[in-house]
């Protein structure tokens, strides 16, 4: 007798459920209970992302129904900083691509039940040759939670 590939498939998740593989639970721990879910500029814009678009996805977010089955975020990767750092050292927005600053976009984005996310490289420089947090990572982390960032993304271009 020759079982077919549904039946065996069948048979396995019948067993599986006979031995006690039980419901997964979340952690009642108040993190991640879904993952995070939004919009990541980097994937589409590279670095062509500015405040006019952040502002107009956060909008976009809320308006199709996104923000409500779950995408919160926000973020912005590569290229919001400048090349270079202020004379204390800090580390700022691209002036042209983001003329009101993080803070302003943060509070759009907030007044909108949204979340932001911003991008670090711990190198010298990103992989866009943007200004790395390389020896200023504890500023850049206190400048962006300052700035009302909601998520951060450190990776080593």
């Amino acid at each position: 007798m020759r079982v077919g590939r549904r039946a065996v498939v069948a048979v396995v998740v019948l067993l599986a459920l006979a031995v006690g593989a039980g419901r997964a639970t979340a952690l009642e721990n108040g993190l991640a209970r879904t993952p995070p879910m939004g919009w990541n500029a980097f994937y589409s814009l590279g670095c062509r992302v500015d405040e006019r678009v952040a502002r107009e996805t956060a909008d976009a977010l809320v308006t199709n129904g996104m923000a409500a089955a779950g995408y919160r975020y926000v973020l912005l990767d590569d290229c919001w900083m400048a090349h270079g750092r202020d004379p204390g050292g800090s580390l700022r927005a691209n002036r042209d691509r983001f003329p009101e600053g993080i803070p302003a976009l943060a509070a759009y984005v907030h007044a909108r039940g949204l979340k932001l996310g911003l991008y670090l490289a711990a190198g010298t420089h990103t992989c866009e040759y943007y200004a790395g947090s390389m020896g200023h990572l504890d500023q850049d982390v206190q400048t962006i939670a300052g700035w009302g960032a909601d998520d951060l993304k450190v990776d080593w271009c």
